[in-house]
């Protein structure tokens, strides 16, 4: 029998220091500022488990097993956050290998962690509703609430109609908006799969974003590229985004919200409505039909019967 390469003895000190050149070659990559961070999270939070429970040689397949049981045992991590996590690590030892800082990668054949499918129930119309009803400016209000009021209806309408990832939302400009035109739409550039795409908008989406722009553009910043912008100056970030959708959700009586949760909302709505799985994967941006069925899943029982309704199948 052959004898199997010993495991490289890469120290924790050395890898903490080469992390930061790791991050440079990918940015020469031209890999996201996303995918950057949720590669440092990833492979920062595996040395510093490694730190914090002596393992001094973390290149090494038992204390990879030993981190992702941590995840999931004391840090409770789904499965897919998990995946994450994992696929940050190995993308990092690759790259070790491939800059002989060590002489085999242990980790290229590591079994991905277990993932229980999570069902996200999309919002009911009522929800939506309630959601757009908050956001309606009391008499006497002050500029900066209407101008908020305005913003946070736009953008809960965009996003329950499109269903477009809320990084997609905030990285529209003024020029990507074709509100006024007929049909009206939008061109997302900044995507999560750097390939730009062009979703339909209905009248309705319209309107509401046009009463935005005249809002907007009694704004201090209304000079600035950026489409969406907080109240008080500056590019709108997800923090705020997560914030200001999460206040109306409760003043809604919406539990659990969450912003991505949109996306399941609109991707359910597309299909009871009669849209093509087609159709979907366009405009939401999806490659593969298993990521449809991931977003469609929870009300696929609930479409079905509709359906079965509809075509009546039981005149024979």
């Amino acid at each position: 029998m052959a004898k199997q390469p010993e495991e490289p003895g890469l120290t924790l000190e050395a890898a903490l220091e080469l992390v930061e050149f790791w991050l440079v070659h990918l940015r020469g990559m031209g890999k996201s500022d996303n995918t950057l961070v949720t590669y440092r999270r990833g492979v920062d939070q595996f040395l510093e488990f490694c730190r914090t429970h002596g393992h001094d040689e973390p290149i090494r397949r038992r204390v990879l097993s030993a981190w992702l049981a941590y995840l999931r045992d004391e840090q409770g991590l789904q499965g897919y956050t998990a995946r994450s996590r994992l696929t940050a690590v190995r993308q990092f030892t690759k790259w070790l290998l491939d800059e002989d800082e060590i002489d085999s990668n242990p980790f290229v054949d590591m079994p991905q962690p277990a993932v229980d499918e999570k069902l996200v129930e999309p919002l009911t119309d009522e929800q939506i509703a309630a959601m757009i009803a908050a956001c309606q400016t009391p008499k006497g209000a002050g500029a900066e609430r209407a101008y908020i009021d305005v913003r946070d209806l736009a953008m809960i309408h965009v996003l329950a109609e499109t269903g477009m990832r809320a990084g997609e939302l905030l990285g529209l400009d003024v020029a990507d908006v074709h509100w006024k035109d007929n049909p009206p739409g939008l061109s997302i550039t900044r995507t999560k799969t750097r390939q730009g795409r062009t979703v339909p908008l209905s009248p309705q989406a319209a309107a509401r974003l046009g009463k935005y722009v005249r809002a907007r553009q009694r704004h201090k910043d209304s000079t600035t590229s950026t489409f969406w912008l907080a109240a008080r100056g500056g590019p709108l970030q997800y923090a705020g985004l997560y914030d200001a959708l999460g206040k109306r959700a409760e003043a809604a009586g919406v539990q659990g919200f969450h912003p991505h949760r949109m996306r399941h909302t609109a991707a359910h709505r597309w299909l009871a409505k009669g849209g093509s799985e087609g159709g979907l994967m366009s405009v939401a941006g999806w490659r593969s039909p298993q990521m449809l069925m991931r977003y469609t899943k929870a009300q696929a029982s609930a479409r079905a019967a509709d359906e079965a309704k509809r075509l009546n199948l039981g005149e024979l």
